[in-house]
């Protein structure tokens, strides 16, 4: 996916989908793409679902049972802990008409205090599954459906466009649990909407045509060969597949790619390829089996100087190059929050790289032991763009004089801890020579002792380069021109549908 920042949780989300999800799948013989797609929207799950509509809709329970029907707001809720009902305390705002009544009321007062004491812990329940109808007046909810597991509750809207957390999508909602048993929201939707909204999702919908039409090709390939690796749902509408907003990523330009590449995907030798693509590979591609073990023919290393085209860019600028510093305390909190303590990390060795540059394997030196690091995994463990990458440890001491106006530099400054050792000022004077302003315009830092990660590219860098295609689109090439040579010995299969 485009990185769009400087947002390390995205860093962080594109390389697990690399680790854990991108990798090479079985070549599939091509067919048409059912008419709808399963996609799971709700990521590794939630204990909340907030589900609405922008008209109306209706929440129907397994077993046919309407839960809602209007145009407000259902919250679907996993583990939620209730006040369990006890004996309730008699009406104190009405007067007893008599003694008699009165200690009859004391005595219930009595027995149901009593009552409610004797629950003890058990006065709170943990109800497992919960659907409440949300208002203005009650955040809470009136509670419509309770369950001691997951029930597959699913909505459809009446009219307008189903919401959920906010995000507007077309189809029908179910939630489900999902290959792991957390609660999921999986959006039933047309083939070619969905497609339409991977292509904005994974990439500015403002990009040239040729570029938005190469990705729908692509999108359309993967989608084929990931499908039915679920239960209950199809592919991942995240980074772990391929990153799916809704109608918030579908664009009429998204909409025109999908069209004018209807039924397309990358076959070789027949069978559908293993589609993937990265944000920006750096100048030159990978082989599959250098990140992710599989060697596969279509997939190989290739020159692409067209990434450079994310220089000019004012938010894409680092997906082309980029610099990382860690102090050694620093890197050492950060690996062992990835269950991997050296202790305090005293040097780094580059032990094997690819010939396109790309570290292989990595060994980090510390003060309580010495541990490898392989392939993509780099990525993740440092907390990196992309494994094309060098790094150096300094010894500390050097000065850096920073303007105001560098707010990105200054913040990584001082995450760094680097200390200001001087202040520049900007003066003006006034007509009698005076100073008439004196206003604070830069500081000189003195920076510690440090490991400085430099690199270039963002993601695996296997197939094809997303910053590539635009470069090459704007460069006069068709979408059919990129794929081919992004993904070596290809061809184009129309396999009908969307």
């Amino acid at each position: 996916m485009i990185p769009r920042g400087h947002s390390i949780i995205l860093v962080l989300a594109v390389v697990l989908s690399a680790i854990g999800a991108a990798r090479p799948a079985a070549a599939a013989t091509p067919h048409a793409l059912p008419a709808a797609v399963r996609v799971n929207i709700a990521g590794l799950g939630v204990l909340v679902a907030e589900i609405g509509s922008t008209g109306s809709f209706t929440a129907t329970a397994p077993d046919g049972k309407q839960l809602y029907k209007g145009n407000g707001t259902v919250a679907v809720r996993r583990n939620v802990y209730r006040i369990r009902d006890g004996p309730p305390l008699p009406d104190r705002r009405t007067r007893p008409a008599d003694a008699e009544e009165r200690a009859s009321r004391l005595q219930q007062i009595r027995d149901a205090r009593v009552a409610n004491a004797e629950l003890g812990d058990r006065a709170i329940a943990l109800v497992p599954f919960e659907v409440s109808i949300l208002s203005a007046a009650d955040p809470i909810g009136e509670t419509a459906l309770r369950a001691d597991r997951i029930l597959g509750v699913r909505f459809t809207a009446d009219d307008g466009l189903l919401t959920f957390h906010g995000r507007a999508y077309r189809g029908t909602f179910e939630v489900t649990p999902d290959d792991e048993g957390d609660m999921i929201v999986v959006n039933t939707v047309a083939t070619f909407d969905y497609l339409a909204g991977v292509v904005g999702g994974e990439m500015p919908s403002s990009w040239h045509p040729e570029a938005l039409a190469a990705q729908a090709i692509a999108a359309r390939t993967y989608l084929l060969t990931h499908m039915q690796r679920h239960d209950r749902y199809d592919i991942e509408g995240d980074t772990r597949d391929q990153n799916y907003e809704g109608l918030g990523s579908t664009t009429a330009a998204t909409i025109r790619a999908v069209e004018r590449t209807r039924g397309l995907v990358a076959t070789y030798r027949g069978a559908a390829i293993e589609a993937l693509y990265s944000a920006n590979a750096g100048g030159i591609t990978e082989d599959s089996e250098n990140v992710f073990g599989n060697a596969l023919p279509y997939l190989r290393g290739v020159a692409s100087p067209w990434d450079r085209e994310a220089e000019s860019s004012s938010w894409g600028h680092t997906s082309w190059e980029w610099t990382k510093e860690l102090t050694a305390p620093q890197l050492g909190a950060y690996l062992r929050q990835r269950s991997f303590d050296v202790g305090e990390p005293q040097r780094i060795e580059l032990v094997k790289t690819t010939p396109a540059g790309r570290v292989l394997q990595a060994r980090v030196v510390g003060t309580k032991d010495i541990r490898e690091i392989g392939k993509d995994r780099t990525r993740y463990y440092f907390g990196l763009m992309s494994t094309l990458f060098t790094v150096e440890r300094k010894g500390g001491g050097e000065q850096e004089t920073v303007s105001y106006l560098q707010a990105d530099r200054i913040r990584e400054l001082e995450a760094l801890e680097a200390k200001v050792v001087s202040i520049g000022y900007r003066v003006t004077w006034d007509a009698d020579r005076e100073i008439a302003t004196f206003t604070p315009s830069s500081s000189t830092y003195e920076l510690p002792a440090r490991f400085v990660f430099t690199g270039k590219g963002f993601g695996h860098g296997v197939g094809m380069s997303q910053w590539g295609m635009q470069g090459m689109a704007l460069a006069g090439r068709s979408a059919e021109e990129i794929l081919r040579y992004y993904y070596t010995g290809i061809a184009l299969t129309n396999v009908g549908g969307a």
